[in-house]
């Protein structure tokens, strides 16, 4: 598939048309997947490319594709290019279609970074010249033949549980980068026969939040990042009545900085230690940073850099005590929300429109006239309630993959292809990110790339630390095809 690199508004066709071979197949159209394709065509121009992807959106994945106009990214427009030698690429594209609108520290609709980010991949594509194909399709199996890579597809179009009209496809090399499943919905074994319509597993897909009525009582389970960009959603849509945020720690994520200042810095020795130390540091470091005016967000920023060398030094005990003790308090300060936003909710609850509440989901079940009980467990034990019209899932992605019910990544666990880490996090991937197998061999034909490497990162789903992914997972791809063609040819 050839794109012109010229015209405006360029997009990424989809088709239902699988091809039976290729060099490299790409598991996953967001944002890791494209950005992956983008280096490896600019790498291997005459390769033949596949990149696969269930539910393609206008833009690419859930958090560009599934927003609406007014969703805010949560890293300023100057840092989300999506090349490591040009991260402020997306600065200069708002700049040339809005000269003067954004700052380079502003947070923008993230949709805007969604039109930029295909305009981006298709020109790329186009430019090298490589034949891509886009394909609407659900890749359900992986299997290593020595020879050659061969994937199973769903149908044409078809969700991800549907094996109807099986394909298969073969390749070189395979990179593998569907982001991490969602999180089984709260009510899993707790409702009694509630009507479908009245639970909303996934408020990312299309329509979800229609037909609500404007002054029915809504319940979000989960208070982070995706329940508040949730609650602005129904504002926007013109919902008027009370909506309620459940959630285990009751909190809500913490503010960016609202202005620049003089950055922290700081070296991995600073963060040496258990998680009590790690964190123990960090908070020093933000009292002194305080004491003297400044913000403690930017201490945050300074440990970033950091991260994935903290989080391979602890044990998997450390890992542990760490989810179970600190996690909670380690989203709200690590994943911010921009001002503005925080500001509208934080009114919202103010005004009593928006209820935030410390608990647990028991149980519901159907009322009359479609409204659902709701029973939560408040932290003092007492049980609550709550009649409302809708549920909605904001818990976020799975924690536990061991579990999954994706096909693929459940596939490949099944067969060792792959294999998680010890507490299921993500799919166990090295350094040079190919992926390993259940006995610990790293296959140098398959890559991961994105959330899926959490398990050995801890963090790895924001453009700054996908786009280093990216990068290197294309850079393996290209030595595997390398030592292939060499070893064909000797």
């Amino acid at each position: 598939m050839r794109l012109n690199p010229t015209s405006a508004n360029q997009q990424l066709h989809w088709t239902d048309a699988a091809p039976t071979n290729v060099d490299i197949a790409i598991v996953g159209g967001g944002f890791s997947g494209l950005l992956t394709l983008v280096h490896l065509c600019r790498a291997r121009p005459a390769a033949t490319f596949a990149i696969m992807e269930c539910h393609p959106l206008r833009y690419p994945g859930a958090a560009y594709g599934g927003c609406d106009s007014e969703h805010l990214l949560n890293v300023p427009a100057g840092r989300m290019g999506p090349t490591i030698d040009d991260v402020a690429s997306f600065h200069r594209w708002l700049e040339k279609r809005m000269p003067g609108k954004f700052r380079a520290d502003s947070f923008v609709p993230r949709a805007l970074f969604g039109e930029y980010l295909t305009e981006f991949v298709a020109d790329e594509v186009a430019r090298s010249g490589a034949h891509v194909a886009f394909v609407q399709a659900a890749v359900v199996d992986i299997r290593d033949e020595q020879s050659h890579l061969e994937l199973t597809l769903a149908g044409s179009g078809a969700a991800p549980q549907s094996l109807a009209c099986p394909q298969s496809m073969t390749a070189r090399c395979v990179v593998v980068a569907p982001g991490i499943p969602a999180s089984p919905a709260p009510w899993v074994d707790r409702e009694q026969g509630v009507a479908a319509s009245s639970l909303i597993s996934d408020p990312w897909q299309s329509g979800a939040l229609h037909n609500i009525e404007p002054d029915a009582a809504v319940l979000l389970l989960g208070s982070g990042l995706t329940a508040i960009d949730i609650v602005q959603a129904l504002r926007r849509l013109g919902h008027r009545g009370t909506i309620r945020m459940v959630s285990r720690n009751g909190r809500l994520p913490l503010p960016h900085l609202d202005a620049s200042e003089p950055p922290q810095p700081a070296s991995r020795e600073q963060f040496a230690g258990s998680p009590a130390r790690v964190l123990a540091a960090m908070r020093m470091m933000a009292r002194e940073r305080m004491a003297v005016g400044l913000s403690w967000q930017s201490v945050l920023d300074a440990v970033r850099p950091h991260i994935a060398a903290i989080w391979k030094s602890w044990t998997t005990a450390e890992r542990r005590h760490f989810l179970r003790r600190a996690r909670p308090m380690w989203e709200i300060h690590r994943h911010r929300v921009p001002v503005p936003a925080l500001a509208d909710i934080t009114s919202q609850c103010k005004a009593g429109a928006l209820l935030l509440e410390r608990g647990e989901l028991l149980a519901i079940h159907p009322v009359n006239n479609g409204i659902i009980a709701a029973s939560v467990r408040a932290v003092d034990g007492v049980t609550h309630v709550h009649n409302v019209a809708r549920v909605i899932n904001c818990t976020g992605t799975s924690m536990d993959l061991r579990e999954t019910q994706h096909p693929l990544l459940a596939s490949i666990q099944r067969s060792g292809l792959a294999g998680t880490d010890e507490l299921g996090l993500g799919i166990r991937s090295d350094d040079e990110c190919r992926l390993i197998n259940a006995h610990g061999v790293p296959n140098p034909r398959i890559v991961i790339v994105g959330a899926l490497r959490r398990g050995d990162l801890w963090e790895s789903t924001a453009v700054p630390d996908l786009r280093l992914h990216a990068t290197r997972a294309a850079a393996t791809i290209v030595a595997a095809l390398t030592d292939q063609h060499l070893k064909a040819n000797n």
